[in-house]
C-alpha cells in the first residue's frame, strides 16, 4: 500500500510539474509610476553675429525622472509647456510659448533620460525683465504647479570694444555637417544646462565667442586666451587648472575648450576666460559660476613663488603690510590663512612682503600689481564708510556696488547693495539687516553668497512688500 502511495504522489507531482509548463508565461508589467514633480534647469547665454546683431540662446535641461507620461500606442510622451516673456520696462519686446517633449520611450521602461530645448531669440540689446514659466500638462491634479522665475537679463555686448558673449557649459562637442541649432565652428554643441559637475564627470566642457578683438588690439595677428578655475570666495586660482591657448586676433572669433576636473575637489568656482595681449594685459574677462562635487579630493597646498610685485615700493611700511596681509585673511582659502598669520606674528617684513607678493602672483600671474591696488582701494573704502564685517568681506570679494540702498529708518532697517555686472552676472544685489546694531548679509542672488528663500518675512510684514520697493529688489 504505501508503495502505491508514493507511486502516486509522484505521479501527481510530475503531472502539476508538467501543466505548469504548458501555463502561458505571463509578460513583465512595467511598474506603475507615481505621480512627479517637475525639475528644470535654466540657462541662457547671449551673443552677437559677426554683423553686430544680437541674439540670446536659452537652454533647458528637463529632468526626464521628474516629468509625468502618457501613454500614446506603445509610446511614453511627455508635454512640458513653456512661455517666455521679455519686457522692457513695461513693453513687451519678445514673447515665445511653445511645447517641449521627450524623444519616443518604449512603455515598459524603467528608464527616464533627461531631454533638452534650444531656442534662439534675435532681441536688441538692453536690460530685460524676463519671465519663464514652465508647466507638466500631463501632471494630474495637485502636482499641477508652473514653475515660475523671473530675473534681470542684460545683453550688452560693446560693439567696438574686445569683448566675450555668455559662456555655454557643454555636454560635448563632435564635429557635424548637418545644421542644427546646436551646430557651432562646425561641431554640434550639446549643451549641458546644469550648474554642477557630479564626481563621475571627468571634464569641464564650454563654449565662447570673442568679439572685436582685431578693433581694440590692433593688427597685432595672434593674442592669448587665458582659462583658468578660480574658487568663487577666495578667487585663487587653482593650481593645474589653468592653460593659455594662442588665436587669432580677429573681431569675430570661435572658442571652445575641456578642461581636466578630475582632480578638482568639491567646491564653488568661476571658470574665468581672459583675453590678453602680447605683453600679457588683460584686454577683457568672462566668467562663468558653476559647483564641483568630488569627495575624497584635495587642495594642494600654498605654493611660494619667491617673485615679486613691481610695486613692491608702495608696500614698505610694517604697519602698512600688516594691514594689508589681515585684510586678505577674508578672500583667503585655509592654506593662505595660515601662510598669511604665520608672516603677520613673525612681524619680518621680508616675510611679510613675500607672502604678500606670493599671493597675489599666484591669483592674478598676468597683472598682480593691479590686482592688489584695486583690493587696497576697496578694503580703504569700506573701513572709511563704517562697513560692517560682512559688508567689507562682500566689497573685498565684488569691489564696491554699483549703487546702495539705506532704508535704516524702516520698521525692520535694511540696505541693498546693487552691482550692475560681476564677471558675466549681471544685477546682483545683497539684501543686509540689523542682528544686534550691525548690519548682516539676509540675501543675495549670488550663487556661491547666502540665500534665504523668506527674506521677504524677515523684512515685511505677511512677506509683502510695498509698491515703491517693488524696484528695488528686482531680480531677488
Amino acid at each position: 500500500m504505501r508503495r502505491t502511495l508514493l507511486l502516486f504522489f509522484a505521479l501527481m507531482s510530475s503531472l502539476i510539474s508538467y501543466c505548469q509548463t504548458q501555463q502561458p508565461q505571463q509578460q513583465p508589467q512595467p511598474q506603475e509610476r507615481l505621480p512627479q514633480q517637475l525639475n528644470v534647469n535654466f540657462d541662457y547665454a547671449a551673443y552677437m553675429l559677426s554683423d553686430k546683431r544680437p541674439y540670446i540662446e536659452t537652454y533647458l535641461l528637463i529632468d526626464g525622472e521628474s516629468v509625468n507620461y502618457t501613454l500614446n500606442d506603445v509610446t511614453l510622451v511627455s508635454k512640458i509647456d513653456v512661455t517666455m516673456i521679455f519686457k522692457n520696462a513695461d513693453d513687451l519686446v519678445e514673447f515665445r510659448h511653445f511645447i517641449v517633449g521627450n524623444p519616443p520611450l518604449p512603455d515598459t521602461t524603467d528608464v527616464f533620460p533627461d531631454f533638452s530645448d534650444v531656442q534662439r531669440i534675435f532681441i536688441p540689446q538692453g536690460i530685460y525683465n524676463f519671465e519663464l514659466k514652465i508647466k507638466d500638462l500631463n501632471a494630474p491634479e495637485g502636482y499641477d504647479k508652473t514653475i515660475t522665475r523671473h530675473e534681470i537679463i542684460a545683453i550688452d555686448i560693446p560693439q567696438k570694444q574686445a569683448a566675450f558673449s555668455g559662456i555655454e557649459l557643454l555636454e560635448s562637442f563632435t564635429p557635424k555637417r548637418e545644421r542644427t541649432i546646436n551646430l557651432k565652428n562646425g561641431y554640434e554643441c550639446i549643451p549641458y544646462g546644469k550648474n554642477f559637475i557630479p564626481q563621475d564627470v571627468d571634464y569641464l566642457r564650454f563654449y565662447v565667442e570673442l568679439y572685436n578683438v582685431a578693433a581694440e588690439l590692433g593688427d597685432l595677428g595672434t593674442c592669448s586666451i587665458y582659462t583658468s578655475i578660480r574658487n568663487a570666495h577666495s578667487l585663487r586660482t587653482i593650481a593645474g587648472h589653468s592653460s593659455n591657448t594662442t588665436a587669432n586676433a580677429l573681431n569675430y572669433y570661435q572658442f571652445m575648450k575641456e578642461i581636466n576636473v578630475k582632480r578638482l575637489p568639491t567646491g564653488q568656482y568661476f571658470l574665468n576666460i581672459e583675453i590678453l595681449d602680447k605683453q600679457n594685459k588683460t584686454v577683457c574677462t568672462a566668467s562663468k559660476y558653476f559647483e564641483r562635487i568630488n569627495p575624497g579630493i584635495k587642495l594642494n597646498g600654498y605654493a611660494q613663488t619667491n617673485k615679486t610685485l613691481s610695486s613692491s615700493k608702495d608696500y614698505t611700511s610694517v604697519d602698512t603690510v600688516a594691514i594689508i596681509l589681515n585684510d586678505m585673511k577674508m578672500i583667503a582659502d585655509s592654506t593662505e590663512k595660515d601662510a598669511i598669520s604665520k608672516a603677520i606674528t613673525s612681524a619680518d617684513m621680508i616675510l611679510m612682503q613675500q607672502t604678500l607678493h606670493d599671493f597675489w602672483i599666484q591669483r592674478y600671474q598676468f597683472d598682480p600689481d593691479a590686482a592688489l591696488a584695486k583690493f587696497v582701494n576697496t578694503t580703504n573704502a569700506a573701513r572709511q564708510n563704517n562697513c560692517s564685517p560682512d559688508q567689507t568681506l562682500l566689497m573685498a570679494r565684488y569691489g564696491i556696488p554699483n549703487t546702495i540702498v539705506d532704508r535704516s529708518s524702516a520698521a525692520v532697517p535694511f540696505v541693498v547693495w546693487h552691482y550692475y555686472k560681476i564677471g558675466n552676472l549681471t544685477n546682483i544685489k545683497f539684501v543686509f539687516t540689523q542682528q544686534n546694531g550691525v548690519y548682516t548679509l539676509l540675501h543675495s542672488n549670488m550663487p556661491c553668497e547666502r540665500q534665504n528663500e523668506d527674506w521677504k518675512s524677515a523684512l515685511f510684514a505677511n512677506g509683502k512688500m510695498q509698491d515703491n520697493d517693488a524696484e528695488i529688489f528686482e531680480g531677488l
